[in-house]
């Protein structure tokens, strides 16, 4: 008998032993649907899960985030209104106080040239009292030297003499009065 012609056996000269091949793409099969269901899946989902809160966790940092910028601007905005209106408050009293120091300055005014017009007056009414004193003692003096004068009939030396006295006397009367 003839044998017929064999082709070489492309697996043969390979060395697979095709059952072992097929036991092993089995058995290869069962650990891939075995890590599949019970591996894969449940880290897969956890890893979903994981992917999920952290996108969440950006999406609420953002609206933080944005949630700041506005409360920022709105804090900034605050500041400049409380600014402007110490300012304002600031600018009021300012003016005020330059009213009320322009105001008194003028009470002040009034009230020194009133005390200076009574101090005049004052002066004048003494003066006046002073030169009515003089006045009445300067007549009184000629009185009383035309008096001795008249009593006694006088020579020249006489009438001197009694003249000096008598300024003497309105000389000391005077300043007797100034002191």
């Amino acid at each position: 008998m003839v044998e017929p012609a064999t082709e070489p056996n492309f697996v043969a000269t390979l060395g697979l032993n095709w059952k072992l091949f097929l036991a092993q793409a089995v058995n290869f099969a069962v650990v891939v649907f075995v890590l599949w269901r019970w591996v894969f899946r449940p880290v897969a989902g956890a890893l979903e899960a994981r992917r999920q809160r952290i996108e969440g966790s950006v999406k609420k940092a953002a609206e933080i985030e944005d949630r700041l910028t506005a409360l920022s601007a709105e804090e900034t905005a605050k500041l400049k209104a409380a600014r402007a209106e110490g300012e304002r408050l600031i600018t009021e009293a300012s003016e005020a106080a330059a009213a009320a120091k322009a105001e008194t300055i003028a009470a002040a005014k009034t009230e020194a040239e009133k005390v200076m017009r009574q101090a005049l007056a004052a002066v004048a009414a003494e003066k006046d009292k002073a030169l009515r004193e003089i006045r009445a003692e300067v007549a009184e003096l000629v009185v009383l030297g035309t008096e001795k004068i008249l009593r006694a009939k006088l020579d020249e030396k006489k009438d001197r003499e009694l003249i000096e006295n008598a300024l003497k006397n309105v000389i000391a009367s005077e300043a007797k009065q100034s002191h």
